[in-house]
């Protein structure tokens, strides 16, 4: 039920996409550089509230995170997991985003439990 909010959360937060949507978009496959982009405005949406995530709301640092700086850590039949990198907290988050654009969770690990 945990993982199922968390979702939930994270596609509400994300509601952004939509805004890229026309009435005829077909919902396929996104690029890796949409998924990089999406990733990079779902942490930028995480300085803002607190998603519930268990990490609480991101400083405001992560919005500084250079575009160059975020990669695809690994791709996955039907998903990718972006990290992002913030070397003034030295961490980096990862971003679950599905291939079709949603993004699903976020920790700091890039584990994520279900995925093959």
């Amino acid at each position: 039920m945990k993982l199922f909010t968390v979702i939930l959360t994270l596609i509400l937060l994300s509601g952004f996409q939509q805004a890229f949507a026309g009435r005829d978009h077909a919902h396929g496959p996104i690029p890796e550089s949409s998924a990089l982009q999406l990733a990079k405005e779902a942490t930028a949406r995480l300085t803002e509230k607190d998603a519930g995530l268990g990490f609480g709301k991101l400083p405001e640092s992560w919005k500084a995170t250079p575009a160059g700086a975020v990669k695809i850590h690994k791709k996955g039949r039907g998903y990718f997991i972006v990290s992002v990198p913030n070397t003034t907290v030295e961490k980096t988050l990862y971003v679950l985003i599905s291939s079709n654009g949603e993004v699903y969770d976020a920790n700091f690990t890039g584990e994520f439990d279900g995925l093959e």
